[in-house]
């Protein structure tokens, strides 16, 4: 079965191009590589943004440590022993 033309400035409804497309010669485009300089360097930006310091924990207060943990215990076992 032969393929259908189709007019070069149309394309087929679906499916691969009709045999002869694209015409030779036509590839690469005439300036191709591109020539140097192109694409043209970005244009300068603002310095990076750097993110300020977090801000310092808030301030707890100091415990007496070791020694308000054992008198609440000792205590505790006092009042369980008078109860009990």
């Amino acid at each position: 079965m032969e393929m259908p033309k189709y007019p070069a400035d149309r394309p087929p409804p679906e499916g691969y191009p009709p045999p002869g497309y694209p015409p030779q010669g036509a590839y690469p485009p005439p300036g191709y590589p591109p020539q140097a300089g192109y694409p043209p360097p970005p244009p300068p930006y603002a310095a990076p943004y750097v993110q300020p310091p977090p801000p310092p924990p808030p301030q707890q207060q100091q415990s007496s440590g070791c020694l308000e943990g054992c008198l609440a215990a000792l205590c505790c076992c006092c009042l369980l022993e008078a109860c009990f």
